[in-house]
């Protein structure tokens, strides 16, 4: 196979990859792994690496994997940490297809993974109605297509990214009311999921991606956007009653853990860890455990310093928040690594404003859905973050001269959708 025709597989693997990731995980797996390993047969390989080289978000990317690679020297449980940290070689997925993609895949794998995400939401009313029981589906948990916590990160970005197309596109009446229908199906199944993390995510990236869309209107506009924003915020909390009882007993469950000190329910577990951990960091605040070691430091801390926390949260795998893992495992050079790359995200010089607003929202929605759960040490939320990274990160103007070749197949896409 020529180098060229093995560039055209890896773009067109970058959509089914985008496709599966909201419907089947066994094809997540193996387009990844097609990704990784097909990249290194393209063509102009030295130029792309010198390209790399000058993106600052594959840049940070790289520090962050080596850091953790060199914490297993420290860790107390180094054969845990090198799974972890195998795992971590998903975010690899960012240099490879922001290096690779064609403006036009990009636009598919937009559509690509928006349409899979729209018909796995549709799932959600038919186990609902229907009363369906298979294994961990059921209507009080209907994410038909994966662990209801990854599903919810999938569901807020995938809202996210539609809100940002809205927003930058030109289209046609009824293909723009194809749109929102879209996005009122994929709010909806958001707030029928009982995945907390993706929910906050979701609401408070609004806070900041309303006025970052409409940064070039007045002042006065902005602010009546966000007024806008919090009423249907509150709208929603008052006539959604799944969502209304998820935000009461997640309020009332930490609560109880901060000021009762006594644990109940998910949040409040959560807490728990959260005091541990405090505690770890501040033994280790430079460094951290390195990477695999926080857990065993942890269970140590249960026995002798938290008897009364052992039975509710001696089982964590990880800390349930994104920051607390990173800052236990390698401390404040590990999270000014973490940060390093959302930096980088944020700051990159994308050609199209479409995509700087989609590397705000896809960025922010992480940011914020840490505070919930560690979405890096989960395999379908961390593939989701590197595969919409990497395609957002196509458009970097480091890699303009690919894009201008294909310039005009991307703006027939886009106007077709």
């Amino acid at each position: 196979m020529r180098p060229q025709s093995v560039n055209d597989v890896v773009n067109w693997v970058v959509v089914v990859l985008a496709f599966s990731l909201p419907l089947y995980r066994a094809w997540v797996s193996l387009a990844a792994i097609l990704i990784l390993v097909m990249w290194f047969f393209q063509d102009r390989l030295r130029d792309r690496v010198a390209r790399l080289g000058r993106h600052r978000t594959t840049v940070a990317v790289l520090v962050f994997l080596a850091l953790n690679l060199v914490s297993l020297l420290w860790s107390a449980d180094p054969t845990n940490g090198f799974e972890y940290w195998r795992k971590y070689l998903y975010l690899l997925l960012v240099p490879a297809i922001a290096s690779s993609l064609k403006p036009v895949f990009a636009r598919r794998a937009f559509i690509a993974f928006t349409g899979a995400t729209l018909l796995s939401a549709a799932m959600m009313p038919a186990v609902i109605l229907g009363d369906i029981h298979i294994r961990h589906i059921h209507p009080g948990n209907p994410a038909a297509t994966m662990s209801h916590l990854d599903y919810s990160m999938v569901l807020a970005v995938a809202a996210l990214l539609i809100l940002v197309h809205l927003a930058n596109s030109t289209m046609s009446p009824a293909l723009r009311t194809s749109w929102i229908v879209g996005f009122g199906i994929v709010l909806g199944g958001l707030l029928l999921n009982i995945g907390r993390s993706g929910q906050l995510a979701f609401a408070a990236t609004l806070v900041v991606l309303v006025p970052f869309l409409l940064r070039r209107r007045p002042w006065p506009v902005r602010v009546a956007a966000l007024v806008v924003v919090g009423c249907a915020l509150a709208a929603t909390y008052v006539a959604v009653p799944r969502f209304h009882e998820r935000v009461n007993s997640g309020v009332d469950e930490i609560y109880t853990a901060v000021v009762e000190r006594q644990i109940v329910g998910n949040q409040g577990k959560r807490v728990a860890g959260m005091i541990v951990g405090v505690d770890i960091v501040r033994a280790n605040p430079v460094l951290g455990t390195g990477i695999g070691g926080n857990m065993p430091e942890f269970r140590r801390l249960l026995d002798i310093d938290y008897p009364q926390f052992r039975d509710a949260v001696g089982w964590f795998p990880h800390f349930h928040n994104q920051y607390m893992q990173v800052a236990t495992e390698l401390g404040l050079a590990g999270l000014l690594s973490l940060l390093a790359i959302f930096v980088a995200f944020f700051t990159g010089r994308y050609r199209h404003p479409e995509f700087r607003s989609a590397a705000v929202a896809v960025g922010c929605a992480y940011l914020f859905g840490f505070l919930g759960d560690p979405f890096l040490h989960k395999q379908l939320p961390l593939v989701l973050f590197a595969l919409c990274a990497g395609v957002i990160s196509s458009d970097d103007e480091v890699f303009s001269v690919d894009a201008d070749s294909e310039s005009e197949k991307a703006s027939v896409v886009s106007r077709e959708s």
